[in-house]
């Protein structure tokens, strides 16, 4: 009898599952609005908002971004900060979708033809510890980490589509709206199509192709990562890992820059590519880390590091105020080791 007369008691839960959807669906619910509030309401025991001031900022300067310490999440709501940081992929989107209602809100009324609100990126930042790339294992993946090294190679500026709509070749019929992942997963199309009319002939296999018209794509670059020479051990090469940034955080860097970065420790397929039909020959199971960024700072301090800033604004004025004059090359010209003559 399978065990069925062993004297147990067996049921069947057959409302579990909607009321496990239901309060998961209420958690999310809540902590939009616990970001949304955080955006609006945190401040240092002054009268200054710093995130809704910068979100308005930033909305106004077409810069739709908006930048948060952890520290301050953390201060403000410990557990909603340690979501963010266990499962940066689920709450992430729904920061910044408040960081959107928020701007929504704080931006109105808005000029004519800017009638529609923008998409909001949010960047993280900390004061924590970074990582060494060859301490990060399995335990991180799908977590937030901070690494430090030296960007040693930069992709161009490429597209990836974030929604696309699909249509069969057979039946014409649409897929509308299909949300990727963002990363280097990519997506994997449907082989079969689901509409059955009758009297018509089923389609084929494989009938879908993407209609470009209809798709939602943003910017992304590929950097690569390489640890830090006083962070490889005694007699072992230095280890490399591969960043993937995308909308305002591409462009951030060039190679040569050393940076500290701020991402998701995720993973993609690795296999090498089959010359028979194009495909990738992938074990199961197997795949390759990469991180893709939420936040990248600069280092600037300490030699082989670059500063951005150089130039203050009393310097910019000064420069301004020689270039206006007549006689500037003759004042270069006698800048310019004043000492050699003859």
């Amino acid at each position: 009898m399978s065990g069925f007369d062993e004297g147990e008691v067996l049921y069947s839960d057959v409302f579990g599952s909607e009321d496990q959807l239901d309060q998961n669906q209420l958690t999310r619910s809540a902590a939009q609005k616990k970001f949304k509030k955080f955006i609006r309401d945190f401040h240092e025991g002054t009268f200054v908002y710093p995130y809704r001031d910068q979100l308005v900022r930033n909305y106004n300067l077409r810069d739709y971004t908006l930048e948060v310490d952890l520290q301050d999440l953390r201060n403000y709501d410990e557990t909603l900060c340690d979501k963010l940081v266990k499962q940066p992929s689920e709450y992430l989107p729904l920061f910044e979708e408040a960081a959107k209602e928020a701007a929504d809100e704080s931006t109105r009324p808005r000029p004519e033809g800017e009638e529609e609100i923008q998409d909001i990126q949010v960047t993280l930042k900390s004061d924590a510890n970074p990582d060494g790339i060859r301490y990060l294992k399995s335990d991180h993946v799908s977590k937030l980490v901070k690494v430090s090294g030296i960007i040693i190679s930069a992709s161009a500026i490429r597209a990836k589509a974030t929604r696309i709509t699909l249509q069969c070749r057979a039946c014409r019929n649409t897929l509308p709206n299909i949300i990727l992942k963002p990363g280097l997963e990519g997506y994997t199309m449907p082989r079969k199509c689901p509409t059955e009319q009758v009297g018509r002939p089923p389609c084929p296999m494989d009938p879908f192709f993407i209609i470009p018209d209809k798709c939602k794509c943003v910017d992304f670059q590929v950097l690569k990562l390489q640890e830090l020479p006083d962070a490889v051990p005694k007699g072992e090469m230095p280890r490399h890992m591969q960043l993937y940034c995308d909308r305002y955080l591409t462009e951030k860097v060039v190679p040569g820059n050393r940076v500290t970065v701020m991402g998701i420790y995720s993973i993609k397929k690795s296999g090498k590519l089959n010359k028979k039909d194009n495909r990738e020959n992938v074990g199961v199971g197997l795949r390759r880390p990469y991180l893709r960024v939420v936040g990248i700072q600069v280092d600037t301090d300490g030699p082989g590091r670059s500063n951005p800033n150089a130039v203050n604004m009393q310097e910019e004025e000064e420069f301004r105020r020689v270039s206006a004059r007549p006689d500037v090359y003759d004042v270069i010209a006698r800048s310019i080791a004043p000492s050699i003559y003859g």
